[in-house]
């Protein structure tokens, strides 16, 4: 095999990541926003003076990468949430070294207790009724499972971004849709006492949240968390 041979792949390589790393900077730059349509492939192409073939390997990886939502036959945009940009290395890191979720959850109960702290100094009026108004609605559908879960999720949504920390919430909603996809105990081991339970420790955390007592709130959710463990425990016990 000649040089040339050997450096063709990496000129490629190269130029597909020097196109990523020039849409990186326009919207590092605020030229393009979340929620923005990129011009077609042709329009990009000929501004950035390189093949269609190399404009569409590098939407491809963005797209993947969750930078992107690319719609067959329509436009491509930049995502509004870029949780899928921390998803994806998560989901590398669970299939490469075999962690278990026990290890993910226990990540996400260290960011959690940190976050609810946050929230507990930070939360508005506003952000206290947004909070609120997810423990009526689980409240509301405490018989009705999926609705339960639903507004329990949006419970803790919320919680992460009133703490209005772009890093964190990204992690932890990441970490918690990933959870999503990995937990059946959601499913198959959250019957009315355990949703009781829940609801009772959601109200604690949002009356803390109320109170703008961040050390009560802490240990509300330590509290709310340890039982969300030890359910998970049981679920792995009769897997």
């Amino acid at each position: 095999m000649n040089f040339l041979e050997k450096i063709k792949p990496i000129e490629k390589f190269v130029l597909v990541d020097q196109i990523i790393e020039k849409i990186e900077k326009l919207i590092t730059n605020g030229d393009l926003n979340p929620g923005d349509f990129i011009p077609g492939e042709r329009i990009l192409s000929e501004k950035l003076k390189v093949s269609r073939t190399s404009l569409r390997q590098a939407l491809k990886a963005l797209n993947i990468m969750g930078v992107l939502e690319m719609i067959p036959g329509k436009r491509t945009y930049i995502k509004e949430s870029f949780s899928d940009i921390l998803i994806n290395p998560f989901k590398f890191i669970k299939a490469v070294h075999s962690i278990k979720i026990k290890e993910f959850f226990e990540a996400r109960c260290v960011l959690e207790e940190g976050i609810v702290y946050i929230t507990a100094k930070k939360a508005s009026q506003q952000d206290i009724s947004q909070i609120k108004s997810y423990v009526d609605d689980a409240e509301k559908n405490i018989d009705n499972k999926n609705e339960f879960v639903y507004s329990e999720f949006k419970f803790h949504q919320c919680v992460f971004e009133v703490a209005d920390n772009k890093v964190l919430t990204a992690v932890m909603n990441s970490l918690n849709e990933l959870l999503l996809v990995l937990e059946k105990y959601e499913k198959d081991y959250l019957d009315i006492s355990d949703r009781t339970l829940s609801l009772q420790q959601h109200i604690r955390i949002y009356n803390a949240i109320k109170e703008k007592d961040p050390e009560k709130a802490r240990s509300a959710m330590a509290i709310h968390l340890s039982t969300m463990e030890s359910r998970l425990k049981k679920m792995e016990i009769q897997e």
